[in-house]
Order: structure tokens, then C-alpha cells, then sequence
């Protein structure tokens, strides 16, 4: 008789970074109670050390063809939300630029190439608009980027870095609705190796979601959202090396 396993969660580094999943006789990590907050003793960092076990075996599966690549996102989605290799800042309209952008937060050093590391893997973002229509969220477009392990051929990374994605929208509508009274509302949603459905209920494995009503003029003004974002601390003295020569611009569409 096959045992059944409980649903447990874990909350990996960031805030919100939530990550579920089963233990099973062909998973990847034993069934264990975990309920901790963050990273720091020793048996948080062992459970931290079967998640990066993990992301490197579904690594090796996804670039070594072990497994077909539908059976990779099924067996990955014991897991939703982990942001603790990479994790989605915050989502703004640029109406000026008829942009949706957003900022993404690139943390460890590897975990994105596997075991062939020229590959690298890809971080995926996808934009939804609630236009207040009574259609509730609508898919608005796709941007991506490709990011390596930060180990090999001198490749220097420095630790997190950020990069701005972006996709063009009905910026006129957007500015008739502002003129009625009415705030559209933006959604972004961050997944590795995994384009996000545009079902607005689609949840990442790796990755996460943010919603934002904030409408921005220039990148500066971006460049500060994504500062305070990142450390709270940071809200009232933002630090220069996250203003926008420090971003990465990738998967502009």
C-alpha cells in the first residue's frame, strides 16, 4: 500500500517565499515536519540543502532529456512559490512609455544551469491587467530573460542582481479609465524554466507573484520602488548601486 504523504511548508529566506510539497517513495526529499522561518540553525540549513539538491536533480532531468519536460513540471510541482533563488520585486505601469515593467532579484551564485552550465535556464514573467471591466484579471504579455550559473568562465555576478523586464499595453486605455476615476490593476508573475499559464490562478514552483496599482514617469522613479522593495530600511536613504545603471535590462518586448 503506497504511503500517503502530509502536505508540509516552508518559509526559504525571503519574505513570502513559501515553498509545499510531498514526500514520497520517488521523491526527491524525505517527508519531514519543517515549520521554521528563514535560514539559521543547523537543521533549517539541512532542509535548505535538500531544496538545492532537488532544483539541481530537476536540472540535470530538464537538460539531460531524463525526463520529458511535462513529467519535469509535474513531479516540480510538489513545490510553489520558493524565492530563494530568484524573486519578483514589484510591477509598475509606465504609461509614457506604454510599458508594464517589473524588477527581478537574482540571488545565488548557481542553481540555474545544471550540469551543463553554458545552457543556463530561463526566468520567465508574465503580466496580467484587471482593467475594472468585470473581467477580472486579463494576460497582457510575456517577457523573459536567460541567467547562468555564476561559476564558470569568468563570469562575475555581483550577488543579487536585478534585472528589468518588460511588454507593451493599451497605455491609452489605461489613461481614459485614470480620467474616469477608475485604477486598473497590474499583476506579474515570476516562474523559472516554466512559462507562466495565462490563467490568471496559474501559482509558480520557483517564482512568485506581485500586484501593484502604482503607475511610474522614468526609471528613476522605478529604480526607487524596487530599492525599498528589496530592504525596507532602504526607504528613505536608497542605496546608489540599485538606481538604474545597476539593472539589467533583458527580455524587452
Amino acid at each position: 500500500m503506497k504511503k500517503s504523504h502530509p502536505r508540509r511548508s516552508l518559509v526559504i529566506g525571503a519574505e513570502g517565499g513559501e515553498m509545499e510539497y510531498y514526500g514520497g517513495k520517488e521523491g526527491l526529499i524525505e517527508d519531514r515536519q519543517m515549520d521554521y522561518e528563514g535560514i539559521g540553525n543547523g537543521s533549517e540549513d539541512h532542509s535548505l540543502n535538500e531544496l538545492m539538491l532537488t532544483r539541481n536533480i530537476l536540472l540535470a532531468h530538464l537538460f539531460a532529456a531524463k525526463l520529458a519536460p511535462s513529467e519535469v513540471v509535474r513531479f516540480a510541482r510538489r513545490y510553489t512559490t520558493v524565492t530563494y533563488w530568484e524573486e519578483l520585486l514589484c510591477a509598475v505601469f509606465n504609461p509614457n512609455a506604454s510599458n508594464l515593467m517589473a524588477v527581478v532579484s537574482i540571488r545565488q551564485t548557481d542553481g540555474y544551469s545544471g550540469i551543463l552550465r553554458k545552457h543556463g535556464s530561463i526566468e520567465y514573467v508574465r503580466f496580467f491587467i484587471d482593467w475594472r471591466d468585470g473581467m477580472e484579471m486579463q494576460a497582457a504579455g510575456l517577457s523573459h530573460f536567460r541567467v547562468c550559473d555564476n561559476i564558470d568562465e569568468g563570469i562575475k555576478r555581483t550577488l543579487p542582481s536585478y534585472h528589468l523586464v518588460s511588454c507593451r499595453f493599451d497605455a491609452d486605455r489605461y489613461n481614459r479609465l485614470l480620467n474616469e476615476g477608475v485604477q486598473p490593476k497590474l499583476r506579474a508573475v515570476l516562474s523559472w524554466n516554466h512559462v507562466p499559464d495565462m490563467d490568471d490562478g496559474f501559482t509558480p514552483v520557483f517564482g512568485n507573484q506581485v500586484e501593484s496599482h502604482i503607475s511610474i514617469d522614468s526609471q528613476q522613479e522605478l529604480a526607487s520602488l524596487f530599492t525599498t522593495a528589496e530592504d525596507p530600511s532602504t526607504r528613505l536613504t536608497p542605496n546608489p548601486g540599485y538606481l538604474p545603471s545597476s539593472i539589467v535590462e533583458a527580455g524587452l518586448q
